[in-house]
């Protein structure tokens, strides 16, 4: 029996982006071996998606199913486009994103070469007009890109470019946690099912490209984007600190900050992007700290 995959898409706001993203999903080569669905789940009660999918759905003849989560958070619009997906394997893709035609049958090549319950591919910056010359130096907009089949840490994941065996969330209930109400429930997801036992693997031949706009090319959006990442790691991971660490994570990131303080002028003399590197981790270690102190500067997604 062939496989089915359905594709999760979680948006708010991006229609143009989430055109873009269904047609490429509508392009994807499948090889015989699987049939493919699509859900989109719109994270605004008034539905601004709605016309989008529906059109779409109508143009392209696919298998394409729409639902409306009201509550205003990435975990409750994930676990609502699962409870509408009925494939035996879930994609996860964010609504900024777009994929080659091979990503699903290179992702689900890989689960069954690897025997893994799981496949995450690199998320490559894609830039439609020319980025300013300090964003391309400072890769900021970068993530590491992980040779095919190393077995993931869940430090590691986040639900970008994913493909999962549908197994993972149900056989034992396991859903976003919702009290990650800005960021990180992705990490925490993959955190929980690893302690389980499930196992996912890097496939680098299996990109998605994520959309950089003009507003996402600022000096100010990474340096909030430190700070929401940063508060959330401390405010969510601290109960899983024991012993030495208790003391020693505060420790390493009150070093860390001071570090990168030292380092600013330092930075402001080799020019943008290094400055801006430094200045991004300062944001990172002094949010997590304050955060440490009971500052939430965590309070909305952006």
């Amino acid at each position: 029996m062939k496989a089915h995959i359905s594709v999760c898409i979680c948006t708010l706001h991006r229609n143009a982006m989430l055109d873009r993203l269904i047609r490429k999903l509508a392009l994807q080569e499948t090889g015989g071996l699987f049939d493919l669905s699509v859900v989109v789940v719109d994270n605004h009660v008034a539905g601004p998606a709605k016309e989008t999918v529906m059109r779409l759905k109508e143009e392209l003849g696919l298998d394409l199913t729409y639902g409306i989560e009201a509550v205003r958070m990435i975990s409750a619009a994930r676990n609502h486009a699962l409870s509408l997906a009925k494939g035996d394997f879930i994609g996860i893709i964010d609504d900024d994103e777009f994929p080659g035609p091979s990503w699903l049958l290179t992702m689900y090549g890989a689960i069954l070469t690897y025997k893994a319950d799981g496949a995450l591919g690199p998320v490559l910056p894609y830039f439609e007009d020319e980025p300013p010359s300090w964003l391309v130096k400072s890769r900021l907009c970068e993530r590491p890109i992980i040779p095919t089949g190393k077995l993931l840490s869940w430090d590691e994941t986040r639900t970008g470019n994913v493909l999962l065996k549908r197994a993972v969330f149900d056989e034992h209930g396991l859903r976003f946690d919702l009290k990650y109400k800005t960021s990180g429930s992705d990490k925490e997801f993959f955190r929980e099912a690893m302690e389980m036992g499930y196992r996912f693997v890097a496939v680098e031949e299996a990109p998605v490209f994520e959309v950089v706009p003009p507003d996402r090319q600022t000096k100010r959006y990474y340096l909030r984007r430190a700070v929401l990442q940063a508060s959330n790691e401390r405010k969510y991971r601290a109960p899983l600190l024991r012993g030495s660490a208790l003391v020693l994570a505060p420790m390493k990131a009150l070093v860390a900050l001071a570090t990168y303080v030292v380092l600013l002028p330092v930075g402001a003399l080799g020019g943008e992007y290094l400055l801006m590197r430094y200045a991004e981790k300062c944001s990172y270690h002094g949010s997590w700290l304050l955060t440490m102190l009971g500052f939430d500067l965590a309070k909305k997604r952006f």
